[in-house]
């Protein structure tokens, strides 16, 4: 990699290789203010052009931090909309995330992309502990600033940040994400569609249920049942209704969880196998049982 003559790398980068500034042999000069006023003024003709209401950054750890501490709240302003805002910073450590986050001022969110890191570790090795799939991820320190996701178009095969997640564990990932209180969940379209080229298959069918899920019972309480390595759930829960998902990486099992003693004596059925169905006791617990390798979304029948 070489400079131009009376040139530096930018500060306020990613330390990898020394100094991330240059990416693809593309590099942008953030110290020349005449780039800088190029790069704005060209944002502020889209976002008129275009009328979006939000922005995804691209590569933000090969940008100076104070470009965008600086820009943003000045667009947040002047267009006098929220624009949610989020950048992608790929690494899998959450502390350099952490530490982006605080030069830009939290004015943006970021991929979660320790948690898709988690995902895929999860899912290759059956030793892995279930439990702890949420430490050290970004929707766990700063949930208001996490965009979970679970593949992208950088880590289907083939490509260089390739880390695919597999069919068989699509599903818990997606729960994972969509299914809970914290973080601002991201679908992929290619697992939406499928990847032809890649032999990607659809899971459009699982994803629609998981998003209606989402829609009708993602709200109120959340509460944990995280206490054991390979077979974890959780419950979201209002005074009128109950969800509550059951997961394993492992070998299947039951676990006791609360929904509400207003559903005493209810059946609570598995959505995606209506066989699957739970009698709440007394004191609202069902004995909610999930399969090897597999989860299970239970509501109300």
């Amino acid at each position: 990699i070489f400079l131009f003559d009376q040139k530096s790398w930018d500060q306020e980068v990613d330390d990898e290789n020394g100094n991330y500034d240059y990416l693809m042999g593309a590099d942008l000069d953030f110290g020349n203010e005449e780039t800088v006023q190029e790069v704005t003024s060209w944002l502020y003709w889209y976002i008129n052009l275009t009328k979006i209401n939000g922005l995804r950054l691209d590569a933000v750890k090969h940008i100076p931090a104070s470009f965008y501490k600086n820009l943003l709240p000045k667009i947040y302003h002047d267009f006098n909309k929220e624009l949610f805002t989020v950048g992608e910073y790929w690494h899998g450590d959450v502390y350099h995330l952490e530490k982006y986050l605080k030069e830009v001022n939290f004015e943006m969110s970021l991929f979660d992309v320790p948690l898709h890191y988690h995902f895929y570790d999860a899912s290759h090795n059956e030793n892995y502990d279930f439990s702890h799939i949420f430490n050290q991820t970004l929707v766990s320190m700063y949930p208001s600033n996490a965009v979970t996701f679970v593949d992208n178009h950088d880590t289907e095969p083939s490509q260089s940040l390739a880390s695919f997640i597999p069919d068989w564990f699509k599903g818990h990932a997606y729960c994972l994400t969509l299914l809970r209180k914290a973080g601002y969940p991201c679908v992929f379209y290619g697992d939406l569609e499928g990847i032809d080229y890649e032999n990607i298959s659809s899971k459009k069918e699982m994803l629609q249920q998981l998003l209606s899920l989402r829609k009708q019972y993602n709200e109120g309480n959340q509460e944990d049942y995280f206490n054991h390595p390979h077979l974890i759930g959780w419950t979201r829960h209002t005074e009128t209704k109950a969800m509550v998902i059951i997961m394993t990486n492992s070998t299947g099992g039951i676990k006791s969880m609360y929904v509400g003693k207003e559903d005493r004596h209810c059946y609570y059925v598995n959505v995606f196998n209506g066989y699957q169905r739970v009698l709440i006791n007394e004191d609202g617990y069902g004995d909610f049982y999930c399969e090897d390798k597999n989860f299970a979304v239970y509501v109300k029948e």
